[in-house]
């Protein structure tokens, strides 16, 4: 999403390149972006209309025009998130409620995940050389997460950047996994997503979304609830890292099989 893509510039550039000048006064401004012209935010960042056509389209955009649509999508969909607590309730009765309806969850995804496909998931990441990750919005922090926990294992894994521009450097055995929580990324990067699906590479998608545009290689976390889908996709990553664990700690042994 933008605000992750903003984020990788201003944490990779100084504070008086260009593109982080660009990238801090969009990330400062982002709810004015749709209805600021091309013009106005170059006199706004003191650089050139074309310096600012360049910027977009390094974050993967066609056009400015196609920019401004991101942004205003990407503003409607935080409109649109719903808070996890109760704005009228305390503080311990908003707990006791989060408790009961994730119990629930997580009794509901024990009970009609599809383990079928959850166990060809695990099995195609045990069995290439590396792992490359792609998400964006919220679904960074769980590509965080799975980057500390595979390297434990000594599973190479590695974050693309958020246009996934980035060329590989190996021509081997490499599985790309897409993190989507709620599919969005689907509809927000289309031309990002048609590039990496066109990719000649094992590809997985991890979504709560059954509507993403995947055919094969998709495994549908299923929820009750909308609010919760990161906890039920942050459920079932501890899932996958728990069984990994267990089939190292296996070899040599007994077997591989799963349960």
């Amino acid at each position: 999403m933008i605000d992750s893509k903003l984020n990788d510039i201003l944490n990779s550039h100084d504070c008086d390149d260009p593109a982080y000048v660009i990238s801090d006064y969009i990330k400062r401004n982002l709810g004015r972006i749709p209805v600021l012209s091309i013009g106005e935010v170059a006199g706004a960042c003191f650089v050139s209309k074309g310096q600012i056509s360049k910027f977009v389209k390094r974050l993967g955009y066609e056009s400015y025009s196609d920019f401004k649509d991101s942004c205003m999508e990407y503003l409607e969909a935080q409109e649109q998130k719903k808070p996890v607590f109760d704005a009228v309730l305390d503080l311990k009765k908003n707990v006791m409620g989060f408790t009961e309806q994730y119990t629930q969850l997580l009794q509901y995804i024990e009970r009609t995940i599809d383990y079928r496909v959850l166990r060809k998931l695990i099995k195609d990441m045990e069995r290439h050389r590396e792992l490359h990750l792609f998400a964006q919005g919220e679904a960074r922090s769980i590509c965080q997460i799975l980057q500390i926990e595979l390297g434990n294992l000594a599973i190479p894994i590695g974050i693309n950047n958020t246009d996934f521009s980035r060329p590989f450097c190996y021509s081997g055995d490499i599985m790309i996994l897409i993190i989507s929580i709620n599919g969005r990324s689907f509809s927000f990067n289309k031309n990002v997503m048609k590039k990496i699906l066109d990719m000649p590479k094992d590809i997985w998608v991890i979504t709560c979304s059954p509507n993403v545009p995947v055919s094969k290689n998709k495994l549908i976390v299923p929820t009750i609830n909308d609010r919760f889908n990161e906890f039920a996709m942050r459920f079932v990553v501890d899932i996958i890292i728990a069984q990994l664990r267990k089939s190292r700690s296996e070899k040599g042994g007994a077997g591989m099989e799963m349960v």
